[in-house]
């Protein structure tokens, strides 16, 4: 591309000459980043496409500026712009580089950001190389596959980069994007509890893309969250790994949409899916749904890293929006939202979370280094006594296995209450009590 063309197409990215709406500010995010700012390493984020990584970065920039750096000191380049499509190679790095050098010779610390970086071949030695050349730049990287963070990236930036994850909102920023400024004490819960409920429903819903958040009309999020599924299929997955049965790979997905919170082996899933697919496709597409973040399985806990890998595991879904919008639905589905949704919070408080399934199961076993730090059943509603019997005795035989005292019910309706039994303790908690640390 000429150095002009190339330009001309940053312009509608950048904050050069003019101003750029980057939406309700992600704290969480900006603050860790916040943190980075001051070191050298290069800043690598992951996640859902849709889930907002471009516009935290955009906020990140957004920020730098008002804190007086000059705009011109800050370069956003989106690899997904159509302008470059014909052009994604390492010498398109080089260019972009060299055109922003002669166009605007900025003074001082440059902060990059390459958006979507991984439809670079050999971006991460691009990078290593500023770095070699001792270039006053900060990178900031984003992804939408794990492979973003290959064995070749990380050999080629070996203690070089900080990694984040980012996902589709939180219970409480779904809040402050519904005008709800959360406040931690129990008089506000206490004084707000209608309001929460609703929109605890609610959140389990619409999701949290933000996107979909923002938008009101439902027939519109349900086209939008449409649109997402068959872009993640075809944008991660078909173009990334060449895949050429594609009405195959979405049938496994629509399954697996269909079919989360539940546990299966991929032997099973040949079995029980209502389409012919191999064994070793199921593997393979597997494996790139949850590369591309659409699906995640969870594995059964046991203190054999055979016997674990070996087990089934239980799947679920990157948002409950996309599961209302995409899946084959039979009834409500409340349970399996609701399980769904904790799901997603603990992934992003514990690296290792599993299920324990022995007599009874338990859904969610919170690992934190070598000590099991909480047992977590989901259930929408307790008030039958049955269904209490059942989680309880689930959870106390988890809390025998782990000689643990303590343990949790998260629930969708009801009240919060304590359960006691032979010296076990188990919090009864509603969800979005839970989700705000309420409780």
């Amino acid at each position: 591309m000429e150095k002009g063309q190339i330009i001309k197409t940053l312009l509608l990215w950048n904050f050069w000459e003019k101003d750029i709406d980057t939406g309700i500010p992600r704290r969480a995010y900006l603050d860790k980043l916040e943190r980075y700012l001051h070191t050298d390493e290069i800043v690598t984020i992951t996640g859902v496409r849709r889930c907002g990584k471009s516009t935290i970065l955009l906020q990140v920039l957004q920020e730098l500026i008002m804190d007086k750096i000059p705009k011109v000191n800050t370069l956003y380049v989106n690899f997904e712009d159509p302008n470059f499509y014909n052009s994604l190679n390492i010498s398109l790095l080089d260019n972009i580089w060299q055109a922003y050098i002669d166009y605007f010779n900025p003074i001082g610390r440059v902060y990059i950001v390459l958006d979507e970086a991984q439809k670079i071949k050999g971006w991460e030695h691009w990078a290593r190389s500023l770095y070699d050349r001792k270039e006053k730049v900060k990178i900031f990287v984003t992804g939408s596959n794990t492979e973003l963070l290959s064995p070749e990236f990380a050999s080629a930036l070996t203690g070089r980069h900080l990694e984040l994850s980012a996902a589709p909102l939180s219970f409480k920023e779904f809040l402050e994007f519904n005008g709800v400024e959360p406040a931690a004490d129990k008089l506000w819960s206490i004084k707000n509890e209608n309001n929460l409920k609703n929109l605890a429903s609610g959140y389990l819903m619409i999701g949290g893309f933000p996107k979909i958040v923002l938008t009101k009309d439902e027939l519109m999020r349900r086209e939008l969250l449409s649109q997402y599924f068959n872009d993640i299929l075809s944008k991660d997955i078909v173009e990334r790994y060449k895949i050429k049965d594609i009405n195959k790979l979405k049938n496994l997905a629509l399954f697996y949409s269909t079919n989360f919170t539940r546990s299966y082996s991929f032997n099973k899933v040949k079995k029980v899916a209502d389409f012919a697919l191999s064994l070793d496709s199921i593997h393979r597409f597997s494996h790139y749904m949850e590369n591309s973040f659409l699906v995640s399985f969870l594995p059964r806990f046991s203190y054999s890293l055979k016997n674990q890998m070996q087990a089934h595991r239980k799947v679920y879904l990157v948002d409950n929006g996309m599961h209302n919008a995409i899946a084959f639905k039979f009834s409500e589905d409340k349970g399996k939202l609701l399980e769904n949704a904790v799901f997603q919070t603990l992934r992003n408080m514990y690296k290792e979370v599993y299920f324990f399934a022995e007599k009874k199961e338990v859904d969610f076993v919170c690992k934190d280094g070598l000590k099991i730090k909480e047992l977590i059943n989901v259930c929408y509603d307790i008030d039958n006594k049955e269904t209490l019997l059942r989680e309880c005795s689930a959870l106390i035989e988890g809390m025998k296995y782990f000689k643990l005292k303590e343990a949790m019910i998260i629930t969708g309706e009801g009240d919060s209450k304590e359960i006691t039994d032979n010296g076990f303790k188990i919090a009864v908690t509603p969800f979005y009590k839970w989700a705000l640390n309420l409780r």
